[in-house]
């Protein structure tokens, strides 16, 4: 079967100027074209920008996503499907890394934030104007408190979505978080957050209780249940609705 462009961006899901573009940097094979001039695209096309697609869309860059291309075209998917997972592990890395310099970016314009809110506001700017001068250290327990709200408007009797633990441990906690939930045979969506459902091991019964109770002494806003039946370990995770983010990052959604 044969697909035109405007066929193929639809099944897709990315716009036509973008398969052209595709084919400009060379990421692509230059489509057939019919009688009429027109680019045919047949049901191998579309299956290989899919795949490119796909992989774009994890953050791998283009010129990585176009190594892959070679291999999906000549190597078997085992093999294919290795190399994705190394790229994968490489993001996962950068993000982790982001995530906790985000943190303390958002620290430190929270006590930027409230030392200019409390500066008097007569007098011309200069020396030792408050707006001119560094951020104070932080907390002297070397914590620092992150409002993690899903957006700006919260209600303001809205539960406080913090964080208290320091910067620099996040990406850690967050991998820990996703090397347990890779571990999870099942997904379920409960009121006010997910379960996960493991099987049974003694040793996992011992790692799920150690990260719900360090979660739970920098983040409160949690409320975790572990049950335990035969053969069976179910984690129950709630929050605040305004933390559904949150939430999702650190636990997966259901299916």
């Amino acid at each position: 079967m044969s697909y035109r462009i405007a066929e193929v961006a639809g099944l897709v899901g990315v716009p036509a100027t973008t398969l052209r573009y595709y084919e400009d940097i060379g990421l692509v094979t230059q489509p057939a074209r019919g009688g009429n001039g027109y680019r045919s695209y047949d049901d191998d096309d579309i299956a290989r920008l899919r795949f490119i697609t796909a992989t774009k869309n994890l953050g791998i860059p283009l010129t990585d996503v176009a190594d892959l291309v070679k291999a999906y075209d000549l190597d078997d998917c085992s093999s294919v499907a290795h190399q994705v997972v190394e790229m994968v592990a490489v993001r996962l890395v950068e993000t982790q890394t982001r995530i906790g310099e985000l943190v303390a970016l958002a620290a430190q314009l929270q006590r930027v934030s409230a030392r200019l809110a409390e500066a008097e506001t007569s007098g011309p700017c200069g020396q030792g104007c408050p707006c001119a001068t560094a951020a104070p250290e932080p907390l002297a327990d070397r914590r620092t408190f992150v409002p993690l709200t899903r957006a700006p408007g919260t209600a303001p009797d809205a539960p406080v979505i913090a964080c208290s633990l320091d910067a620099g441990s996040v990406p850690d906690r967050v991998a820990e978080w996703q090397g347990l939930g890779a571990r999870a045979v099942r997904r379920e969506p409960i009121a006010g957050g997910v379960a996960l459902e493991f099987v049974a091991a003694p040793e996992l019964v011992a790692e799920v209780a150690r990260l719900a109770a360090a979660e739970q002494d920098c983040c409160t806003f949690f409320d975790f249940t572990v049950r335990l039946t035969t053969g069976q370990i179910r984690l129950e995770v709630r929050a605040p609705d305004h933390a559904a983010d949150v939430v999702a990052a650190m636990f997966g959604t259901a299916a």
